[in-house]
């Protein structure tokens, strides 16, 4: 979901500059009011605002009002509101949620941005004018024109920030006007009895597993914060809703799909006083805030409608009040004594919920796993349904909920989806309801929107679809759009960068060809709080990227009266590895956590780079399943993406596992990306599962059980090479992962199977997904395996040059000491490294290790003047390139055959998937797949050779397997081997190049 924005004057929507545009559709005519014909026509979407208006009107000359402004917000800023809180929108009809009304005697005026033109143009009647532009500078000039010298402008001084009330201060400055406030709301006054009631559900504790830090130790850190500050500020005042919800670690359910609470709170250097309605509060809430009292940790309750009058009496003294200007309104400011201000654009407590701690960040990727699934299961389910005609943008928003209620710690959507079809998705926030619902059609495109809140996490995903033949501008401005998405995600750049820097990475490839979009680039999101979490993002007014944060990246392009598009991932900031280290803070890049495929259908494949197609952003599968104390483990079971796919609408909600049917199929379409993207990031976690040696688990329904009744025979250590179980018609699992024997290919003899040592990972599936809080701390990774702690593969050494405790909340990373040495296991392009220390596998930061120079191998003893030069790929493109079938390059790319490891595990049932009809072009590449395993098991070193990459002389050697993040052996094939023969995989290969070009 794309973030407000202030629109910037750069930004333009440059609608057909490089194409033609073909004709508006004519029914786009009918459903936007037309103020010029005689009658005036309205849309069904509009409603009649004479009445209201003439009301308002009243009350403005009865308090000698000549101009009354109405926001869009709340007394907290809110950018989602209660509808109690909805004056603009009970006054106009306009459901936006960013916008700014003026009414004068005789005119009315609403102003809001490029996402909302088209949806106000069916919303307003003809008693409104539409301004569009956001600028606080036009409704200045606009208030000017419409009221006479002399005039009172007024509006709710607890409606606007203090940076608004100072910018229409600023704009109406010797006019002749006044800026009079009025602390009684006027729209409130004609509203009413009709005035929806206060909000009175519970307010609650989350529980501990789901938070990232006591309240308790939230507080010390903020009070630290004051200590250190040069100002030494006694207090802080948080009016924003969910810097109180945060800080104490409630939620509440006051406004739609945020769980929040109404609140104010002012923590001082001794006491805490939370303003709310106390008779709301849970007793365990109640508990927790009373636990310390008396002292300073106690929080003392009071009327949520006293802060004010708390604030005035408290400045009387001698303090310091420290707040942020962006959430505290004119009218808490201006009881405060200037010289008692401290001011900053955000609170402490805004700026230290913005980046999230280690426990934090696994939570909310585990929260975008479940959602994934339930995304996924939507899309398949689309697809089936849509060319039955069975589907509108009403039922389809729907449908998305209820799968989503179905995962575990799902507390319903993040925000209203918006589910749009045609000419709709042209209207960037456009939601459907029964009145206005189009049919899901296979010759429109499609936009999803939709966030789920679940207690360890807030999600937002956007997708485009497109069922049909896309037309050739749709299938370029997707393809472009997703080059954005892509090159902002795998951007790397330095420390301390504003994200409006990097903002226009997203927007390069449209701008390429004079294409653009009007709203925001990206906006932070929330554990378990609001899906548009400010201060993080791209835009002006957001704070520098930092380490911690999570934001979308969500470009898009939209088409009046034709078609939308919009690709939105979340990703978390994350230190990047880079081969030079200037300075003390190492650079960043961003880590997608986000796990939904893109539609192949709308791609053109001819205007990607070669980066863009090896799309490697995400590595949440990489730790999601080892066990923590700080997230939900998965269950033990497949991941199925076609399980709990109801058939159709009257299906109702998702069955339990015993009712479970086997769904549908997966289309070719999706069944490549999604499995082997997932299983390449489980890859991973094989990897992590040998590491960890955990090897007292049976798996159930194993051939080989561990138990002393099903074998007696010693486990086999024998190591056998990773290997796909597809998704076949016959209904085998889609996405899976088994240590075991390869598929044998053309000539070759089926490795053995191992009596110990099979791996089957598993993700959540629909309705079991992790398990609660209170649940014992097992490993989603089944192993029979027995033997020692790790006996893989190394990349290399490093030693500890500064040491590192970790925290107790991360239980992952290692205890490093100075002058440690570290066998590195994996050490991925950004992130964490992996590695091996005093017999413990664990993750550290690369920026406390110096790695270890490695020292030249010794010659190796000549076999014969037949082995001169050795023939050896390094890449897939170079081995295409060998046997003359780069054609075929980018088709391999697009379905995760990224890497020689990759290409390894091609079989003949994918080349079906991937539409190789040419007999000779299968054959060679299924012999070049065959080749390349060759390589692996063709010969051993010779007696002698050692390999200083290794921790240890002990440590058993073995190939560097697959998406182990090593970059010197995972795209090579392994240099250390020499063929035993002239006739070697090599030699072959060779021949299989030759074949070709004779």
């Amino acid at each position: 979901m794309h973030p407000p924005q202030w629109i910037a004057a750069w930004v333009l929507l440059l609608h057909g500059c490089a194409m033609d545009r073909p004709p508006q559709a004519a029914s786009a005519k009918t459903d936007i009011r037309n103020c010029t014909a005689d009658p005036p026509y309205l849309p069904p979407t509009a409603i009649n605002t004479t009445a209201r208006l003439a009301a308002l009107r009243g009350t403005m000359r009865a308090h000698s009002v000549h101009a009354y402004i109405v926001p869009s917000t709340d007394a907290h800023m809110s950018e989602y509101i209660a509808e109690r809180d909805s004056r603009l929108g009970w006054l106009t009809g306009f459901t936006g949620s960013a916008g700014t009304v003026v009414v004068t005697w005789d005119k009315a005026a609403l102003w809001t941005d490029s996402r909302y033109w088209i949806q106000a143009e069916r919303q307003l009647d003809c008693n409104w004018e539409l301004q569009r532009t956001t600028w606080i500078k036009s409704i200045g000039l606009w208030i000017l024109e419409a009221v006479p010298a002399g005039g009172n402008i007024s509006l709710d001084p607890f409606l606007f920030s203090i940076d608004t009330w100072n910018s229409y201060s600023q704009a109406l400055h010797g006019s002749g006007r006044t800026l009079l406030p009025i602390e009684t709301n006027l729209v409130d006054q004609v509203w009413g009895d009709q005035r929806p009631p206060p909000a009175s559900s519970e307010i609650y504790s989350l529980p501990a597993a789901f938070t990232g830090s006591s309240w308790q130790e939230k507080v010390a850190g903020i009070r630290q914060q004051m200590e250190q500050h040069v100002r030494r500020p006694t207090a802080v005042l948080l009016s924003g809703l969910e810097e109180t919800a945060w800080l104490f670690n409630l939620r509440g359910n006051d406004i739609p799909y945020n769980p929040v609470f109404y609140s104010y709170t002012l923590l001082t250097n001794s006491s805490i006083s939370l303003f709310v309605d106390e008779t709301r509060l849970s007793a365990a809430a109640r508990q927790s805030l009373r636990a310390g009292c008396p002292g300073p940790l106690c929080v003392e309750l009071q009327e949520y409608g006293q802060a004010r009058a708390h604030l005035r009496r408290y400045t009387q003294g001698n303090v310091t009040v420290w707040l942020g200007t962006e959430y505290t309104t004119y009218g808490l400011y201006g009881v405060i004594p200037q010289e008692k201000l401290l001011e900053d654009s955000y609170s402490p407590v805004m700026l230290a919920k913005a980046v999230k701690n280690a426990k934090e960040q696994e939570l909310l990727r585990a929260a975008h796993v479940r959602d994934a699934v339930a995304v996924i299961q939507y899309l398949l389910w689309l697809e089936k349904m849509v060319p039955q005609g069975q589907v509108d943008e009403f039922s389809g928003a729907q449908h998305i909920d209820m799968l989503r209620q179905a995962q575990e710690h799902n507390r319903g959507p993040s925000f209203q989806s918006i589910s749009a079809s045609g000419l709709n998705a042209a209207l960037a926030h456009y939601s459907p309801s029964n009145r206005s619902s189009r049919k899901l059609s296979v010759d429109e495109m499609y936009l999803s929107d939709t966030g789920g809140q679940y207690l360890d996490g807030t999600t937002d995903i956007t997708r485009t679809m497109h069922w049909g033949v896309p037309t050739p501008l749709q299938k370029e401005a997707y393809t472009r759009v997703l080059m954005g998405n892509i090159d902002l995600s795998r951007l790397i750049f330095p420390p301390n960068t504003a994200g409006r820097v990097v903002e226009s990475f997203a927007r390069r490839a449209l701008w390429n060809v004079g294409l653009n979009y009007g709203h925001g680039t990206g906006h932070g999101i929330g554990n378990f709080l609001s899906v548009h979490e400010w201060p993080v993002g791209f835009q002006s007014n957001n704070v520098p990227l930092t380490a911690g944060m999570f934001t979308s990246i969500e470009p898009g392009y939209y088409r009046d009266g034709e078609f939308g598009i919009r690709i939105e991932d979340v990703a978390l900031v994350v230190e990047a590895q880079t081969k030079h280290h200037t300075g003390e803070k190492p650079f960043l890049t961003f880590e997608v956590v986000s796990l939904v495929p893109y539609d192949r259908n709308l791609i053109d494949l001819s205007l990607l780079s070669l980066e863009q197609l090896s799309l490697q952003r995400s590595s949440s599968f990489k730790d999601f399943a080892k066990s923590k104390v700080s997230s939900p483990v998965p269950s033990e079971k497949e991941f199925n993406l076609e399980e709990n796919i109801p058939e159709d609408e009257s299906s109702g909600s998702v069955p339990d596992d015993a009712a479970r049917s086997s769904g549908m199929k997966l289309s070719k379409k999706w069944r490549a990306v999604i499995s082997r993207t997932m299983n390449r990031k489980m890859g991973r976690m094989a990897v992590k599962a040998l590491a960890e040696g955990k090897g007292d688990v049976e798996e159930e329904g194993s051939l080989c059980p561990l138990s002393p009744a099903g074998s007696t025979e010693e486990p086999s250590h024998e190591k056998v090479p990773l290997s796909y179980l597809e998704m076949e018609e016959d209904g085998h699992p889609s996405v899976s992962r088994q240590l075991s024997s390869g598929e044998p290919g053309p000539g070759r003899t089926p490795a053995p199977r191992p009596a110990a040592g099979r791996i089957l990972i598993s993700l959540p599936s629909t309705g079991s997904d992790v398990s609660s809080p209170g649940s014992s701390n097992r490993d989603s990774l089944r192993l029979e395996e027995s033997g020692p702690a790790y006996s893989g593969p190394f990349c290399g050494r490093a030693r500890v040059h500064t040491d590192f405790t970790p925290s107790p909340y991360d239980k992952d990373s290692l205890k490093l000491r100075k002058g440690d040495i570290i066998g590195i296991i994996e050490k991925p392009p950004v992130g964490t490294w992996t590695g091996l220390l005093n017999n413990r596998v664990g993750s550290f930061k690369f920026i406390y290790v110096d790695v270890i120079p490695e020292e030249t191998a010794p010659a190796r003893k000549s076999r014969g003047p037949s082995k001169s030069k050795r023939l050896k790929p390094k890449t897939l493109h170079e081995l295409l390139e060998r046997i003359n079938l780069q054609e075929h390059a980018s088709t391999l790319l697009l379905n995760g055959y990224q890497t020689l490891e990759d290409f390894k595990e091609l079989r003949e049932t994918h080349l079906n998937e991937l539409n190789i009809t040419d007999p000779q072009h299968r054959a060679k590449l299924l012999t070049a797949a065959e080749l390349l395993l060759d390589y692996d098991t063709a010969s051993e070193p010779e007696e002698g050779d050692s390999s200083e990459a290794q921790p240890s002389p002990s440590e058993p050697k073995g190939d560097i397997p697959r998406d182990s993040g090593c970059f010197e052996g995972s795209e090579t094939l392994d240099s250390s081997r020499d063929e035993a023969e002239l006739g070697g995989p090599e030699g072959q290969l060779r021949d299989l190049s030759l074949a070709e070009s004779s």
